[in-house]
């Protein structure tokens, strides 16, 4: 039994310190290195809050969160489905209708001449 309690307490502050780093990072690419600050006060007073709360509020709160997650995936898969679409018909073109084309590694010119210099370099050794 202790062993078990434990495991959930090293599980949950790993987890803690884990979504703390993964949010500031995410904080500081979207508004800057000042302001991670902010973003570590706040989260460690959702943290006190959390811990304070109804077991069954908490669990509901983070269920309604983890499912608003999905639109901003949703316009992202959304938005880049016309280039994957173009990036996955440029591959079933060159490998199994043996279409003598160029390769589309990426829908960036500066990832893409990147990707052929590199080919260039493993085809010339």
């Amino acid at each position: 039994m202790c062993s078990e309690a434990v495991a959930i307490l090293l599980f949950a502050y790993s987890t803690v310190l884990g979504w703390s780093h993964y949010g500031s990072i995410a904080f500081e690419y979207l508004f800057g290195t000042k302001a991670t600050v902010v973003y570590k006060v706040v989260f460690v007073g959702m943290v006190l809050v959390g811990s304070t709360m109804n077991l069954g509020l908490a669990w509901d709160l983070s269920d309604t969160f983890n499912g608003l997650m999905m639109i901003p995936n949703l316009i992202g898969v959304l938005t880049l489905s016309g280039t994957v679409a173009r990036i996955t018909k440029n591959y079933v073109d060159r490998t199994f209708h043996g279409a003598k084309i160029r390769p589309m590694w990426s829908a960036f010119d500066e990832y893409q001449n990147a990707e052929e210099a590199e080919e260039d370099l493993q085809q010339n050794a």
